[in-house]
């Protein structure tokens, strides 16, 4: 059995759902796109600490590289709780990396494989895994710029690419960097996408992405992204949700998972708005790590803006909570917006109220409330 084989045989025998070899000159249409885009939609991945264009060429950075494999995991093998479901984008909710489970251990199975088989082997984050994946041939691309299995999966999209360098010259296979969209698709993604981020098929502006402002924006959502946002709160996954090539892998029975479910209460959004740091820190950051430590009025702002979008006015007496007490004027200027569509006496009150305390941005929020507030 030759070494690709041996490779493919036991990805497959850990449960990952394909694998695929490509080899390391630079990923020039990814390079291409990035300079093609302007620097205010892609600049903050192009820093000295992180750099995507310097990922892409990924053979340059790492000479004794001869190979890339990219292995395909598929994220959505269980259900994902009712509660976390337009909240929490689902790759979220399943990720790893703090807190390692079974999908880790895979992962260090499969290095531990290739270390008995003598292969020097690297994962680099900078490395375009979507990609990668597609010139590996196991993906095809989605207008949604979401990449899709190939005969894996129903074709669905929740997948993770996980690109890995290896120092053995392996055969490459056929690349797939194609659009798999059916012809009779309307650009349902496009469509869907509340905020208009997708502006094209293939084409997204990131600062305009609601997964992009939930967590890496600043904590004082723009107004015209405030309502569009809805009830997310770290991540998104509406244009795949809506898309035809998904709805096979969603229309399905999948297992509980029983894990997930049981600390889904830990992120309603009540708890989250009033939470304090150590709640923060032990509850809710080892899983939703890309919002740091020490930046909780983020989560805060992002459910604050979330109870607002929800419409129930059960809701108002915590937010009142936090325009009196929260410490931090964004998370207090938030609330003020989410009372102002709440609506309803207690919370003309409550503002009022707080107008008459505040002064600069919040008071200004408050006054925009206000005037929306029967």
């Amino acid at each position: 059995m030759t070494l690709k084989n041996r490779i493919t045989e036991k990805a497959f025998e850990l449960g990952f759902e394909a694998v695929g070899f490509t080899h390391t000159a630079p990923l020039d249409l990814y390079i291409r796109e990035i300079e093609s885009r302007p620097d205010k939609m892609y600049g903050w991945v192009q820093t000295d600490s992180f750099n995507v264009k310097r990922g892409a060429s990924f053979g340059v950075k790492h000479p004794w590289a001869k190979s890339l494999l990219v292995l395909i995991r598929n994220y959505h093998r269980k259900e994902f709780p009712r509660q976390l479901v337009g909240r929490i984008g689902r790759c979220y909710q399943v990720d790893e990396r703090i807190e390692k489970g079974e999908e880790t251990g895979k992962l260090t199975a499969f290095f531990d494989f290739l270390k008995k088989e003598g292969i020097q082997r690297k994962f680099d984050e900078e490395i375009p895994a979507r990609m990668s994946a597609a010139r590996a041939g196991v993906v095809t691309y989605g207008k949604n710029c979401f990449v899709f299995a190939k005969n894996a999966m129903r074709d669905a999209s929740w997948l993770e690419s996980i690109p890995i360098l290896l120092d053995k010259e392996i055969a490459p296979d056929s690349p797939s960097i194609e659009f798999g969209c059916p012809e009779w698709c309307k650009n349902a993604c496009m469509a869907a996408c509340p905020t208009g981020a997708l502006y094209a098929p293939g084409e997204m502006n990131p600062r305009l992405c609601i997964a992009y402002n939930s967590y890496y924006a600043g904590p004082m959502t723009p107004m015209k992204l405030r309502e569009p946002m809805g009830t997310w709160i770290y991540g998104c996954d509406r244009c795949q949700e809506v898309c035809p090539r998904n709805q096979p892998w969603m229309n399905q029975a999948l297992p509980e998972n029983p894990k997930l479910s049981a600390r889904s209460g830990d992120f309603e959004l009540t708890k989250i708005l009033l939470m304090d740091k150590d709640y923060y820190v032990s509850r809710i950051w080892p899983l939703t790590f890309y919002i740091a430590k020490d930046n909780i009025l983020k989560w805060q702002t992002n459910a604050a803006r979330a109870l607002g979008n929800l419409g129930d006015r059960e809701n108002v007496p915590f937010l009142i909570d936090a325009l009196k007490s929260s410490p931090y004027p964004e998370v207090r200027g938030m609330s003020a917006w989410a009372l102002g569509r709440l609506s309803g006496d207690r919370a003309r009150s409550a503002l009022e109220a707080g107008r008459r305390q505040e002064d600069d941005m919040v008071r200004k929020e408050i006054e925009m409330a206000l005037e929306t507030t029967p």
